[in-house]
């Protein structure tokens, strides 16, 4: 994939970029869900540290649901409770989660009247895996038409108290909460971040200084003195990303908005960014911006 900037990857055309630079979206947390959507121990777990982090640090209520036709259940809980216990508890009065999700678009029609039912303002999904597309399918289809934020877990396993934050950043509509996103687990886990933008190397003056003014509006809205910024030359976007979250412990991005772009997020054919990241990857999706076209029918 020869992308020639990390707007480009976004689905932001680069005349674009330079015609808006406003950091957009932005992290409420009042209300957390966390639908079950899948079996696999090291996705769900991740799934609920995240969203336990999130909670936790912005003093939201979090929920879990493990998703039926109807919606299902939803179960509160207390973010500084340990997942193992939230899972053997939702185990205990629900029927277990069999590793199979035969209706797709009944179970995201249940998540999203549970999300309108609940108030929820943001939804932590998990991100799927090889061998997984059926259930990444369910994902995309409730982060594409939920009337909340979505939070895709995604990347190498192994979520736990991060050092250091990756934050690659465009200019658009998931900028804000991205960057939001990034101060509330930083915060709680007294991480540094650093924001990055990727440039080509062949990029005008006007779309570097352009660069650098995206990076530091970013590093300001964190507003935490363990923020550095940083604009990369790279040919090639997605491996710039991949080839510099080996050094950090969490990366966060924001959604493409349009296109065949959108599955770099949810991993139903970019298998290269999910297996090569070095870190577990949020992939953050501001819906308000939509919310007056946003359909409620995940088939649509």
């Amino acid at each position: 994939m020869g992308l020639t900037s990390l707007g480009g990857l976004l689905g932001t055309r680069p005349d674009a970029f330079e015609q808006s630079r406003g950091i957009a979206g932005g992290f409420d947390g009042n209300r957390i869900l966390v639908p079950l959507l899948t079996a696999e121990g090291p996705a769900l777990t991740d799934q609920l540290e995240v969203a336990t982090t999130l909670a936790r640090a912005a003093g939201a209520s979090l929920s879990v649901v493990a998703p039926v036709a109807s919606g299902g259940t939803v179960h509160h809980v207390d973010a500084d409770a340990p997942v193992n216990g939230v899972l053997d508890r939702i185990a205990d009065s629900t029927a277990p989660l069999d590793g199979d999700v035969h209706h797709t678009h009944t179970v995201a029609t249940g998540v999203l009247q549970t999300v309108r039912a609940h108030d929820v303002d943001t939804l932590v999904l998990p991100g799927g895996s090889r061998g997984r597309r059926f259930r990444a399918g369910v994902a995309a289809r409730i982060a594409a038409h939920a009337a909340c934020d979505v939070v895709v877990v995604n990347g190498r396993p192994g979520y736990e108290k991060v050092p250091s934050i990756l934050l690659p950043v465009a200019a658009g509509p998931h900028s804000g909460l991205a960057a939001d996103l990034a101060r509330t687990v930083a915060d709680d886990c007294d991480a540094w971040i650093d924001v990055l933008h990727v440039v080509d190397e062949a990029a005008s003056e006007r779309r570097r200084d352009a660069a650098a003014e995206l990076v530091d509006d970013v590093a300001r809205r964190i507003d935490r003195p363990e923020t550095a910024t940083w604009v990369l030359e790279a040919d090639d976007v997605a491996e710039a990303i991949i080839e510099q979250s080996l050094y950090y412990g969490l990366t966060i991005i924001g959604a493409p908005t349009r296109g065949r772009l959108r599955r770099f997020i949810f991993g139903s054919t970019n298998h290269s960014v999910r297996a090569n990241a070095g870190s577990v990857v949020l992939s953050v999706r501001n819906n308000s911006y939509r919310s007056s076209t946003v359909s409620s029918d995940p088939g649509a």
